[in-house]
């Protein structure tokens, strides 16, 4: 087993991402890399590796593939290289296989979601998902992903005139960093809209406090009067006059408390109640006739009683005179100044025939 490389690791001189080093010196072996061949970096000395050359991986990667953790046998003392494949989520994955589609095939601008990535996926299920089976959805998966996160993917439908065509906004490598920040649309207004939040809870929060016992009293005062003013202004929206004042009902109406079903109730219950009317006043008619028979019939009597017959004495007369003042006692003549049942009724009479005129 190799415990050092074959060339002085130290001595050689990386661009800033180190990807590229001068001397075109890389692997166990020491030879450069073509720009498509897939290369694992060692996490201890960022030496890359070509994936051929190593012996814990038996299934070659995706170009730019870096979710990992790689330990080469220099770095591992000696011993057998250290792999291990990191838990990616799908939106990681899509952007991998485009990111491999893209390079692989330039001169293609978008690609088809199922034909392209679901089988670009499918192909490499084990390298990147180890140890996970397969569902049946995983293809909508695919989809939806795509159509959330569209700060990460492009869709060509608006230059192709067909859905399921997808590109990457940016052709940038894959990084971890990557994909620490927000991915969909809607994520990066999230940030704003919690400070906005935040800012006018402390604000409500400062207010709240800056409230006093005066004020409490003053805020406790007017919320009673104006729920006295909701409850008279209910008062007033559920009233309907059936008076026939003009200007009561134009304040009324102008109040706007006044409703087209109120007023048909209004013109339904004036038509009952004058029907009503019609009838107690005829009713009222037949009993005083009646009433004025029974007493004609009581009069009758008593005036053949105060008449004296032929041949009787003045004396009977007289003293029949003298008993009449007798029972006129104070009792009578408040009996005299009592309006009579009749002249009661017709009273009665009239006052609801003034009723009906003033309800007409």
């Amino acid at each position: 087993m190799a415990s050092k490389l074959k060339y002085d690791l130290e001595s050689l001189e990386w661009d800033d991402e180190h990807n590229r080093n001068k001397e075109g010196t890389y692997c166990y072996c020491g030879m450069d890399y073509s720009e498509g061949d897939p290369m694992l970096r060692c996490g201890e000395c960022k030496q890359l590796f070509h994936w051929d050359c190593v012996s814990c991986l038996k299934i070659k990667p995706l170009r730019g593939d870096c979710f990992y953790k790689f330990t080469c046998k220099i770095c591992n003392g000696g011993e057998d290289e250290q792999y291990e494949r990191d838990v990616v989520s799908w939106v990681q994955v899509i952007y991998l296989v485009l990111y491999h589609l893209i390079k692989s095939d330039p001169d293609k601008k978008y690609f088809r979601w199922r034909e392209n990535i679901c089988a670009t996926i499918g192909e490499h299920w084990d390298g990147l998902f180890p140890g996970k089976a397969k569902t049946a959805t995983w293809h909508n998966t695919v989809a939806g992903s795509l159509s959330t996160h569209s700060l990460l993917f492009k869709s060509g439908f608006e230059e192709t005139q067909q859905t399921g065509n997808w590109t990457l906004h940016q052709a940038a490598e894959p990084a971890k960093a990557r994909f620490r920040g927000p991915t969909k649309a809607r994520d990066s207004d999230k940030p704003a809209a919690k400070r906005e939040r935040a800012r006018k809870k402390d604000g409500a929060s400062a207010s709240a406090k800056r409230v006093t016992d005066a004020e409490k009293e003053i805020l406790e005062v007017l919320n009673e009067s104006k729920a006295a003013g909701k409850q008279r202004r209910g008062a007033v929206r559920h009233h309907v006059s059936f008076s026939d004042d003009e200007d009561e009902d134009e304040d009324t109406i102008a109040q706007g408390t006044v409703s087209k079903r109120a007023r048909t109730k209004k013109r339904r219950t004036e038509a009952k109640t004058v029907e009503v009317d019609d009838d107690l006043i005829q009713s009222f008619a037949i009993y005083s006739k009646m009433e004025k028979q029974r007493l004609d019939q009581q009069d009758e009597p008593s005036t053949a009683m105060t008449t004296a017959p032929a041949g009787a004495s003045t004396s009977n007369v007289e003293s029949k005179d003298a008993v009449v003042p007798a029972t006129g006692s104070k009792e009578d003549d408040e009996d005299d100044e009592r309006p009579s049942e009749s002249e009661t009724k017709s009273t009665d009479v009239v006052e609801l025939l003034g009723k009906q005129d003033h309800l007409e």
